[in-house]
C-alpha cells in the first residue's frame, strides 16, 4: 500500500507548511522514509506537529514514520487524529484498523468497516473487505465473511479475483458446501511455492472430499481414508506449515494423530524436528495418538492449555474430531466451563468449543442415555468439518437400533422397534410419501399379530388339504376350480366364520360349509373376489395365521399376482411339491423368487402315497440336488408326507395317519415355525423395514439432489446480481448520461401530462398540495417503469459474462430486462423524493435529470444488493438424506447370506 503521505500531499498540497516555514521539515522527512531511518522521519513529523498540530501531512507522515518503527500504539493514535481530518479516505481508516488490531485496540474494527464505506477508493475498500472477511473466518462466523466477500465488485477483466476465490473456498468447507468449495478452489488452480493459504484450503478440500466419500459408502465416513489422499493432503499442509499458515500445524499435527502409516509419522517428524518443535505440545500429542498412547497425547495437550497455550487449545480440537475422540472434547469443554466460573488457573487458554462440537457432544450424551432420536435431531444442524463425525454417529445410532442376526433362523436380537419405526414414519412425512407411511404403519401393526405362514405351490399341488390337516378341521375349502382361486386367509375367532371381499361389491359372510358354493356362485355371476377371511376357534391360530395361496400355474394372472403378494405378507413360506413331478422348471423359478425375497421356506413333497419306497427316496434326492444347484435353502431338508392321509389320521383314522407322515411334518411345524415365531417374525419385519428404508433413502437422495440444484442456481443468481450491482455503480455517470438521453419519449409524455400546470399562477404551484401530488403522480407513472427498465437492461449488458454464466448453468437464459419489484420500487421513492423537493416540479420535464437517474442507479444497484445477500436457508432435505442413508445402511449391513 502507497504511503500515506504521497496521497495527502497531492490532496491537500503544502501551502499551511511553507508559509510556517516546515518545508525543510517535511522534505527531510520524506527522506529519510525512503533510506529506512523510519526514527529520524518521526522526529521531523512531530516537530511539523508542534507548530501544526492538524496539519494532514504532519499526521500523515508520522504514521508512516510509526508503521516503519513497528511503533504500532503511536500509528493508531496518529491515524486516528488524521481519519478525523479526512473521514472519506478508505486508506486512512484500513491503515487504522489494521494497527489497532495489532495492539488489540477496540475501535479496530469499526475502523476497517468504515474504510468499506468509500467507493472512490476501490482498492482500499476491497483489502478492508478482505480483512473483515477473515477477521469473521478466524472467528467461525462464515455466514458474516461470505457476505463482506459479496460486497466486493466483480474484476473489470475476466481474470477472476484469486483473493476473494481462497477465502469463498475457506467459507465453503465451514460450511460443508463441496460444490462451492470445489468452484472456488478450480479459481485458484494450483498453489505456487509461497502461495501457503491456498495450499492449506486445497488439502482441506482434499479431506473433505475424500471423507464425503468413505461417508457414502458401505463403510461410513469412519472408513481410512485412500493413502494418495493423504499423501496429497499431507504434501499441501506440509508446504503450509512451513510457511507458518495459521491452521496448517492444527490440520498437519491431526493428518498425523488419525494416521498408522509409519512413513508418513516419520516424514512429519523430520519435518518438526528441524523446525525444533518436537516438545510442543500439539506435536507431542500428535505423535502420541499416531502410537496409539491416546492418555498421553491428551496430558500433552492438557500441559499446553495450563500453560496457555492456545496452539494447543486448537490441536486438541482438530485431533478430537479426526480422531473422533469424545473425551477430548469433554476436557476442552470442562476446562471451558471453570473458565466461565474463574476456576481456570492463571494464563491458561480454555476458548469455547464451536457450536457444531457442542452438538456433536449433546447427540453423544443423548445417544448414550438412549435417546437416538433426540441424538439425530441434534446432529441435523452440524455442518462443515464436524460433519463426518455427525454421520458416524447417525450410522452407529441407527446399527444400535438394529442389532445383529444370531443364529440360522434369522434375526434373533429384536430391533429397536419403537425408534426405527418412529423415524421411518418422520422420514415418509418429510418427504411425502403417503404411500410408505401407510406401510409402516401396517408394520406397527404387523409386530402385534400371529406368525404369517403362507402354504404355496402350483395348483392343485394339495396346499388346501394340508392346511386343513395342520388345522385338525375341514376348513379350507378344496376341490375349487382354478379360476375360482384366490387367497385364503386363515386366522383365530372365536366363533367359526368366512368373510368373502368382492372387489367393487359388499362383502359376503357365510358359515364354513356354504364357502364353497358362494365362491362357485360369485365366479357364475362373473363378481372378483378380492381375498377371503377364514375364521376358526382352532387354539393353533392364536400362534399362527395361515394364508393359502392360489396355484401358481393357475391360467389367470390376478391369481399368480395374488399368490405373490402373500410372499410380501408372510413370515415364512410352506412350499408343497406334487411328488410324482416334483421340482418343474416352473417351480424352481418362483422358489429363487421367494428365497430372493428373504423369505424363509420349507419344502414339503406331498402326495407321497402315490410312490414306491424307493422312488420316493429317488424323488427327495432329486428335489434336494435342485435346490443345491439353484442356491435354494429350505428350513429343514425336504420332507415327503401325504395330506390326503394326515387329513383322514386328524380327523380320526388312526390307520391312515400312521402311513401319511405326519408325524414328521407336525414337529417340523412345531419346532421351525411355531417355537422360532418371534425370531421369524423379527426377520420378515426387518426384511420389509428395509425395503421400506431404501426407498425412502432413495427418495431423500433425489430430493437433496434437487435442492442442492437450486441451491447452486441461487448462488449463481446472485453472483449475477452482485454483478450487475457493481457495475452499475462504477459506471453510473456514463450510465446516467445514455439512459436520460434514452427517456426523451417518456419525458415528452411527461411534458403534455404538465402543460396544464403552466397556466397556473406561480404562487399556486409552488403551495398547492394538489397540484404538487398531480405532478408526482403524472412524473412516477410516465418515468418510473422506463427508467427502471432501462436500468435492468444497461445492469444485464455489464453484468453480461455473470449472466452467461448462468445460463450456461442453469441451461435456460432468464430473457428480457424487466426490473424486480424491489429494484422497481427503489426507483420510484427516488422520483417521489425529486418532486417533494423541487420548488418548480412541473418544470422537471424541461430539464435533464442526470443527477435524478445517477441516484436512481445507485438505488437501484443497492437493491440488488440486497436481493444477492438476502439468505437462503438450508433446506432440511440434506439433514433428511443423511439420516435416511443412515438407516438405510443400518439394514443392509445386517443382511447375512442367513437371512437374505
Amino acid at each position: 500500500m502507497a504511503r500515506l503521505v504521497e496521497a495527502l500531499n497531492r490532496f491537500f498540497g503544502r501551502v499551511e507548511i511553507l508559509a510556517l516555514g516546515l518545508e525543510n521539515e517535511r522534505s527531510a522527512a520524506e527522506v529519510a522514509l525512503a533510506k529506512g531511518m523510519p526514527l529520524e522521519a518521526r522526529e521531523h513529523a512531530r516537530t511539523i506537529l508542534s507548530v501544526l498540530p492538524d496539519s494532514a501531512v504532519g499526521l500523515a507522515l508520522w504514521a508512516d514514520a510509526a508503521e516503519d518503527a513497528w511503533l504500532d500504539q503511536e500509528v493508531v493514535a496518529a491515524l486516528t487524529d488524521l481519519a478525523k481530518r479526512v473521514p472519506w479516505r478508505a486508506d486512512v481508516w484500513l491503515r487504522l484498523g489494521r494497527a489497532g488490531q495489532r495492539v488489540g485496540w477496540d475501535g479496530a474494527r469499526d475502523a476497517i468497516e468504515r474504510a468499506t464505506s468509500a467507493p472512490e477508493e476501490r482498492d482500499a475498500a476491497r483489502l478492508a473487505l478482505l480483512d473483515l472477511s477473515d477477521l469473521d473466518l478466524a472467528a467461525g462466523d462464515p455466514a458474516r465473511a461470505q457476505r463482506w466477500l459479496d460486497r466486493i465488485p466483480a474484476p473489470l477483466t475476466t481474470v477472476p479475483d484469486r483473493d476473494v476465490a481462497l477465502r469463498r473456498a475457506e467459507c465453503a468447507l465451514a460450511y460443508g458446501d463441496l460444490d462451492g468449495a470445489r468452484a472456488a478452489a478450480e479459481i485458484l488452480g494450483e498453489p505456487t511455492a509461497i502461495e501457503g493459504r491456498a495450499a492449506l484450503v486445497l488439502a482441506r478440500l482434499a479431506l473433505a472430499e475424500a471423507s464425503a466419500a468413505a461417508a457414502s459408502s458401505a463403510a461410513g465416513s469412519s472408513a481410512a481414508l485412500p493413502p494418495a489422499v493423504v499423501g496429497r493432503a499431507l504434501d499441501l499442509g506440509l508446504r503450509a506449515l512451513v510457511l507458518d499458515v495459521p491452521g496448517a500445524a492444527e490440520l498437519c499435527a491431526a493428518l498425523v494423530a488419525a494416521s498408522r502409516d509409519v512413513l508418513v509419522v516419520d516424514r512429519v517428524r523430520r519435518v518438526v524436528r528441524a523446525a525444533g518443535a518436537l516438545d510442543e505440545p500439539t506435536w507431542a500429542a500428535a505423535f502420541a495418538f499416531a502410537e496409539g498412547r491416546r492418555d498421553d497425547a491428551r496430558q500433552a495437550l492438557a500441559r499446553g492449555l495450563s500453560a496457555g497455550d492456545r496452539a494447543a487449545a486448537a490441536a486438541l480440537l482438530r485431533m478430537a474430531v479426526e480422531t473422533r475422540d469424545l473425551g477430548a472434547l469433554d476436557a476442552l469443554a470442562a476446562r471451558g466451563k471453570a473458565k466461565d466460573d474463574d476456576e481456570e488457573p492463571r494464563g491458561a487458554a480454555a476458548p469455547p468449543l464451536p457450536p457444531d462440537l457442542v452438538r456433536l457432544r449433546d447427540a453423544a450424551a443423548m445417544a448414550s442415555a438412549g435417546q437416538g432420536s433426540g441424538a439425530l435431531d441434534a446432529l441435523d444442524a452440524v455442518t462443515g468439518e464436524g460433519a463426518a463425525w455427525a454421520d458416524d454417529m447417525r450410522r452407529a445410532i441407527a446399527q444400535a437400533w438394529v442389532p445383529p442376526a444370531d443364529g440360522p433362523a434369522g434375526a434373533r436380537a429384536a430391533a429397536a422397534w419403537s425408534d426405527v419405526l418412529r423415524e421411518l414414519a418422520r422420514t415418509a412425512k418429510l418427504l411425502d410419501r403417503l404411500d410408505l407411511l401407510a406401510a409402516i404403519e401396517a408394520l406397527a401393526v404387523e409386530r402385534e399379530r400371529p406368525l404369517r405362514a403362507a402354504v404355496v405351490g402350483e395348483f392343485n399341488a394339495g396346499k388346501s388339504t394340508f392346511l386343513n390337516a395342520l388345522l385338525g378341521e375341514d376348513v379350507a375349502p378344496t376341490g375349487v376350480l382354478p379360476t375360482t382361486a384366490t387367497l385364503h386367509w386363515v386366522a383365530w375367532a372365536p366363533d367359526p366364520f368366512a368373510r368373502i371381499v368382492v372387489r367393487g361389491g359388499q362383502d359376503r359372510v357365510v358359515p364354513h360349509a356354504a364357502l364353497k358354493d358362494t365362491l362357485r356362485a360369485l365366479a357364475a355371476a362373473g363378481d372378483k373376489v378380492a381375498r377371503v377371511f377364514i375364521y376358526a376357534p382352532i387354539e393353533r391360530l392364536k400362534r399362527v395365521e395361515i394364508l393359502d395361496t392360489p396355484g401358481f400355474n393357475a391360467p389367470d394372472p390376478d391369481h399368480i399376482a395374488e399368490a405373490r403378494r402373500a410372499f410380501d405378507e408372510a413370515h415364512v413360506a410352506i412350499w408343497l411339491l406334487d411328488a410324482p413331478q416334483a421340482m418343474k422348471e416352473s417351480e424352481r423359478r418362483v422358489l429363487s423368487e421367494i428365497s430372493a425375497l428373504g423369505v424363509p421356506v420349507q419344502i414339503l413333497a406331498n402326495k407321497a402315497d402315490r410312490l414306491k419306497p424307493d422312488a420316493l427316496e429317488t424323488v427327495l434326492a432329486h428335489v434336494r440336488d435342485s435346490l443345491a444347484a439353484s442356491a435354494i435353502a429350505s428350513l429343514t431338508p425336504p420332507i415327503a408326507f401325504s395330506a390326503r392321509l394326515s387329513l383322514k389320521g386328524r380327523l380320526g383314522d388312526e390307520a391312515a395317519l400312521a402311513a401319511s407322515g405326519w408325524a414328521e411334518v407336525e414337529a417340523l411345524f412345531a419346532e421351525q415355525i411355531v417355537d422360532a415365531s418371534d425370531a421369524l417374525r423379527e426377520r420378515a419385519l426387518r426384511r420389509k423395514a428395509g425395503r421400506i428404508a431404501a426407498e425412502l433413502a432413495q427418495t431423500a437422495s433425489a430430493r437433496a439432489a434437487e435442492d442442492r440444484e437450486a441451491g447452486r442456481r441461487a448462488r449463481a443468481e446472485a453472483d449475477r446480481l452482485r454483478a450487475s450491482a457493481a457495475y452499475l455503480r462504477r459506471e453510473r455517470r456514463a450510465l446516467a448520461a445514455a439512459i436520460d438521453k434514452a427517456l426523451e419519449p417518456a419525458r415528452r409524455e411527461l411534458a403534455s401530462d404538465l402543460r396544464p400546470i403552466a397556466a397556473l399562477p406561480e404562487e399556486r404551484k409552488r403551495t398547492d398540495a394538489s397540484v404538487r401530488a398531480y405532478v408526482q403522480e403524472r412524473l412516477v407513472a410516465r418515468l418510473s417503469w422506463p427508467l427502471s427498465a432501462e436500468i435492468a437492461r444497461a445492469a444485464r449488458a455489464g453484468a453480461e459474462p455473470a449472466a452467461r454464466g448462468v445460463r450456461g448453468a442453469s441451461g435456460a437464459d432468464e430473457g428480457g430486462a424487466a426490473p424486480s419489484p424491489r429494484a422497481a420500487a427503489h426507483v420510484r421513492a427516488v422520483l417521489m423524493g425529486m418532486v417533494a423537493v423541487h420548488d418548480a416540479p412541473d418544470e422537471l420535464a424541461a430539464r435533464p435529470i442526470e443527477g435524478v437517474v445517477e441516484a436512481a442507479i445507485d438505488a437501484f444497484a443497492m437493491a440488488l444488493s440486497a436481493e444477492a445477500e438476502a439468505p437462503v436457508p438450508p433446506p432440511a432435505s440434506a439433514a433428511v438424506e443423511l439420516r435416511a442413508q443412515a438407516l438405510r445402511a443400518a439394514f443392509e449391513a445386517r443382511v447375512t447370506p442367513a437371512s437374505a
